[in-house]
């Protein structure tokens, strides 16, 4: 890996990082849609069930943190190389991996999937049509997050919030990264995690924010930054810039004394789905973040996701999240109209929604993606093509 050649750019085990985000937020799904549609209350009962609340939430955590560390070293290694970031071609590369696919999904669950009966889910559909227009709008313009705050979700695509948390994040990512300083970039990194995480806690927690006064409009401005968690992006951006300037501080948790110590404390709390109130996603990002460090350049890490298959399943991880609600409740479809619920009911939902989920990826990846990535590498930085696999965008 060279801090001053993009092209050199290649994190190892970082496609595995991508496959247990997607795994993740699979999981958490099945067992909500297993709930929506009144197989279970492992969903709804988290007390007894926080691994399942959190797993998805967590994934997507880890997704946020994975795209601010690779965006911000990719930015920092092309202003080293070439002296300057080229915004215009960093939002071609960006608009070319993300939109195909994200628009393709928000048509299909806009104007196709609310007129097929397999479809169908319980208490969701049934306001896919309240303020279509203004939630189109809001899904249009990249900002279902947006949307989702001010209306009802919409069914099979209300996943796609994080992308427009991570478009929001790249609107100012690449100018921040580009007119700071080098020595004042970790404390603006860290300023934005921290005042982000603060304006959430404050809203959610602080005094008056039960008050009945505080009404719909704190509420809203509360669950709105509950999703828009740029500052565990920030938090991927601070792991980035320490990597890339070598910092002092690797020596230390490079150690694997401090590896074993830090794993242990993360495969503790999420076994016993510890909650950090009001930062909860910015908690985690930290572990999460201390893992890409590792992963990313220290050669002694205790753990290795490197191999075929978290190559493979993390190469198709945009595809993974983006079709795998359609794959869960096309399955249960099928499912529910032969067994009844079962041990072996949820067996099989979990491996043909999964086995789907992947084929559909594939087939995305293969025959419909491809064809914009081809695309996309002409607007690498400068005259150096990055591993685009890699390298595409951070959760995806």
């Amino acid at each position: 890996m060279s801090a001053t050649n993009p092209s050199a750019v290649y994190f190892p085990g970082f496609n595995g990082v991508r496959f247990l985000a997607a795994s993740s937020v699979v999981f958490h799904h099945i067992e909500q849609f297993k709930t929506i549609f009144g197989y279970t209350d492992t969903f709804t009962n988290t007390n007894e069930h926080p691994v399942v609340y959190q797993a998805g939430r967590l994934g997507v955590a880890l997704f946020f943190v994975l795209s601010g560390f690779l965006i911000t070293y990719l930015l920092l290694a092309e202003k080293q190389s070439s002296g300057r970031i080229h915004i215009g071609n960093f939002y071609v590369r960006r608009i070319l991996r993300i939109w195909p696919l994200y628009f393709w999904i928000i048509g299909l669950s806009f104007f196709v999937f609310p007129h097929i009966p397999a479809f169908h889910i319980p208490g969701v559909s049934d306001y896919a049509y309240d303020h279509f227009w203004p939630k189109l709008a809001f899904f249009g313009i990249v900002m279902p997050n947006i949307a989702l705050t001010l209306y009802h979700e919409m069914p099979l695509c209300s996943h796609t919030w994080s992308i427009g948390v991570e478009e929001q994040f790249y609107l100012i990512w690449p100018w921040l990264i580009g007119s700071l300083h080098p020595r004042r970039t970790l404390l603006i990194l860290a300023s934005i995690a921290l005042v982000l995480a603060g304006s959430f806690f404050w809203l959610r927690y602080g005094p008056g924010s039960t008050a009945p006064e505080a009404g719909t409009t704190m509420l809203m401005v509360s669950d709105f930054l509950a999703h828009f968690r740029i500052g565990t992006m920030a938090i991927g951006g601070i792991g980035a810039y320490l990597v890339f300037k070598k910092h002092p501080i690797l020596n230390v948790l490079y150690s694997k004394p401090v590896q074993w110590v830090v794993y242990a404390v993360l495969a503790t709390m999420l076994a016993m789905g510890v909650r950090i109130p009001g930062l909860n996603y910015e908690g985690y990002a930290l572990f999460f973040a201390f893992l890409l460090m590792n992963l990313a350049a220290n050669p002694n890490s205790v753990i290795n996701l490197e191999n075929p298959l978290c190559n493979f399943m993390g190469k198709i991880s945009y595809g993974l999240y983006m079709y795998h609600p359609i794959a869960i409740v096309l399955c249960l479809y099928i499912i529910r109209q032969f067994l009844p619920y079962s041990l072996g009911f949820s067996i099989i939902l979990y491996i043909t929604s999964y086995a789907l989920t992947t084929l559909l990826a594939w087939l995305s990846y293969e025959y419909f993606e491809k064809q914009f990535l081809k695309l996309k590498d002409r607007f690498a930085p400068g005259d150096m093509p990055v591993k685009r696999e890699q390298l595409a965008v951070g959760s995806r």
